[in-house]
């Protein structure tokens, strides 16, 4: 990682004349993120930026900058990129600071940053979409969700699971990706956490990370923020923030095919699908890439799927088989790896 801080800081001096700054006066890592990608705040005797070093065979710094292009083109508050070198996986874009709504939340201020999030989201999905967009398939979905095989019931906690069980989550996963396909498609964020929104100085809200940026299920966004794991609501607030949305969405596009109980169960879904996925990524995340800081945010992951999926007759076996044989063992994994 010091060779690549290194060669970081040579690359954002070289870029100087361009940016019209004269000299860098520190570099300085940024916090650890559930990525590939690592950052650094870079201050410079005219401003500070954020320097971000990735795999250069991967195309997220590509992605990241035609997304941001796109956003600010949208009148969308994200970062904009202010040099990159996608061969040598770098980036320099601007610094948004360090005020994480992650971090900023508190019971004063929740109801204000739940809505600012959700008004957010209605603005990505007001955005048109351009042509080469990926658009999510059903078998997309799927691909997601079976992570949540491979990664968490078999590497992460070593579970024996027998072949009717492994029929019966296909046939969950076909279910829920069926229900997530038949929503209305929308542009998605598709990692649209409080950890990635910031708190700018003039009170608005800074979308970050959205090199995942797609076209799929309207719900998968909201799901994010109304099922947060670190702000679990009850299910009167759960209903209060969607009826929020419901009546936002209606009076800004008069989408008159949408009835609120559609609008909860696609909740549901995207939930459904979303928990599944991130309790497979999440153990990949600490298994393969030794990033470990997020593993108890399991827990909670997995308690939404058992809460909610208890409410569908066909995910009623999922739901005995999440709630008798996998919370118990996911307990005691998290005990066993301290």
């Amino acid at each position: 990682m010091t060779q690549l801080k290194d060669d970081l800081l040579k690359w954002v001096i070289s870029e100087a004349s361009n940016l019209e700054f004269s000299e860098v006066r520190s570099i300085k890592p940024l916090r650890e993120q559930a990525s590939l990608r690592n950052y650094f705040r870079i201050e410079t005797d005219r401003n500070s930026k954020v320097g971000v070093i990735s795999d250069p065979s991967s195309d997220t710094n590509n992605l990241f900058t035609l997304y941001s292009k796109f956003f600010l083109e949208n009148n969308m508050r994200v970062p904009k990129v202010e040099a990159y070198d996608h061969k040598k996986g770098f980036l320099l874009i601007e610094d948004f600071g360090d005020k994480v709504i992650q971090l900023e939340i508190n019971k004063e201020n929740l109801d204000s940053f739940i809505k600012g999030a959700l008004q957010q989201i209605i603005m990505i999905q007001a955005c048109k979409p351009k042509n080469n967009f990926t658009v999510l398939s059903n078998e997309d979905l799927i691909e997601q969700m079976a992570l949540f095989n491979y990664w968490f019931l078999d590497k992460l906690m070593g579970l024996d699971v027998t072949l009717a069980e492994e029929d019966m989550i296909q046939r969950a996963y076909e279910f829920i990706s069926k229900q997530c396909s038949s929503q209305i498609n929308t542009l998605c964020h598709f990692d649209f956490e409080f950890r990635n929104l910031m708190l700018l100085d003039d009170g608005s809200i800074g979308i970050l990370d959205f090199q995942d940026l797609c076209i799929g299920p309207y719900a998968i966004d909201i799901a994010s923020i109304v099922k947060d794991i670190e702000n679990p609501l009850n299910e009167d607030q759960f209903h209060y923030y969607a009826e929020f949305y419901f009546k936002l969405i209606n009076q800004m596009t008069g989408r008159t095919n949408l009835t609120f109980e559609r609008l909860i169960a696609d909740i549901d879904f995207a939930s459904f699908q979303r928990q599944l996925r991130i309790l497979g990524t999440l153990s990949r995340l600490h298994l393969r890439d030794e990033k470990s800081f997020r593993l108890f945010d399991l827990i909670q992951t997995l308690k939404f799927l058992i809460q909610d999926s208890k409410k569908y007759e066909e995910l009623g076996e999922l739901n005995n088989f999440l709630s008798s044989r996998v919370e118990p063992n996911l307990l005691d994994t998290i005990k066993d790896i301290g």
